[in-house]
């Protein structure tokens, strides 16, 4: 059984200038998904496009908003909504007051991932080898 806290989260946060990211489990856990908190800071709008992997988010605290670049449609994220990329579409997450987000990540994170200039991340294997960029 794997107990994790939020403060075990913090060790493998990735705290940037739109967002922080609490990552609770991750590929070495053997979960085949990885599971994240994330906090998008006041006033934000993030750019993504998750081409590597498939991403189910639940809306826990705050407000938000999802446009879908792909399919056209936008969204409006308060506690309870949950959104599945399931077709990698690419989209823009925004928040004015903040918002925190549940994220599962198939395939999992191995955790020092960040987002590319297209606002994906990397593809990265077992070992922590590079994959795909």
């Amino acid at each position: 059984m794997i107990v994790r806290t939020h403060k075990d989260a913090e060790a493998n946060a990735v705290d940037e200038e739109k967002f922080i990211s609490r990552r609770y489990t991750l590929r070495a856990d053997g979960m085949g998904h990885s599971v994240h908190e994330t906090y998008i800071k006041p006033g934000q709008s993030l750019h993504m496009w998750y081409r590597n992997h498939k991403e189910t988010v639940i809306c826990t605290d705050g407000e938000g908003q999802i446009e879908d670049l792909t399919e056209g449609d936008t969204h409006t994220l308060k506690p309870g909504v949950l959104y599945a990329l399931d077709k990698h579409q690419k989209h823009i997450l925004s928040s004015e007051k903040g918002m925190t987000v549940l994220c599962v990540f198939s395939p999992s994170l191995v955790g020092p991932e960040d987002h590319d200039e297209q606002g994906s991340y990397p593809l990265y294997d077992d070992d922590g080898s590079l994959v795909q960029r």
